[in-house]
């Protein structure tokens, strides 16, 4: 039998903040302009947790960002 699974609101922040970061250039538009959750897309108003940075070049122009999770 296995255990239960824990849905709570902190459950689901560390899933979030503990998914790795992908490279700048495959995050979305809303997660690349700091306004959704890199891992979930949840669209973040206030609490926002900062979790490094995402990283990436094209070219000459460097991408590297800011990402935030869910409070």
């Amino acid at each position: 039998m296995t255990a239960p699974v824990d849905v709570s609101p902190a459950s689901a922040t560390a899933r979030c903040v503990e998914t790795p970061i992908p490279p700048a250039a495959d995050l979305s538009w809303e997660a690349y302009a700091g306004r959704a959750c890199y891992a979930c897309e949840k669209q973040l108003t206030v609490g926002a947790v900062l979790v490094g940075r995402a990283v990436g070049r094209m070219g000459a122009h460097v991408l590297d960002i800011d990402v935030y999770a869910c409070p």
